[in-house]
């Protein structure tokens, strides 16, 4: 019997190829819990079982994170490959002599020896912290007429809560 060289025939990949469509026309197919609405979907459409529909839809899964990766590292070393070019040219050009032809720049080799780095993960953005607090799920009816009125004009909710007009004393 020969053996084949992929584990999947042409006609299952159209079948996966569909399912990656499928996939990528509905988002929330993507998430866990609509596994088994897409499982069926696809199991009446093919006349398959559930389990090879499961099968189809984790390597169509597969293809599509495939998809993404590619395109990162490609465009991850377009970039670097740019940054490097770049920094080249700003450090200027020599002549055989070893005379200046362009002169360099060093503050913009400087950014860019930044940028470079910057997408090689060796800078973190600064993560500015506020003092708000998001307050949810706050029960209503523990506030005054009053402190409803408040809420209702816009005051926020901590200097409501502040208030002891505004909620009621138990």
């Amino acid at each position: 019997m020969p053996r084949a060289k992929s584990k999947h025939t042409d006609t299952i990949w159209v079948r996966i190829d569909s399912v990656i469509g499928l996939i990528l026309e509905n988002d929330r197919y993507l998430n866990s819990k609509r596994v088994k609405e897409l499982c069926s979907i696809i199991s009446e459409k093919f006349d398959v079982s559930k389990r090879t529909a499961e099968r189809y839809i984790v390597e169509a899964k597969r293809e599509i994170s495939k998809l993404g990766k590619k395109d990162t590292k490609k465009a991850f070393k377009k970039a670097i490959h740019d940054r490097e070019f770049l920094l080249q040219k700003a450090k200027g050009v020599k002549d055989d002599k070893g005379y200046y032809q362009i002169k360099p720049d060093f503050k913009l080799a400087l950014e860019i020896v930044k940028d470079r780095d910057k997408l090689n993960g060796l800078y973190f953005d600064e993560i500015k912290q506020t003092g708000e607090i998001t307050i949810r799920n706050v029960d209503l009816s523990k506030f005054t007429e009053f402190g409803l009125e408040r809420l209702k004009r816009g005051d926020k909710i901590e200097e409501v809560l502040m208030d002891p007009k505004s909620v009621k004393q138990e």
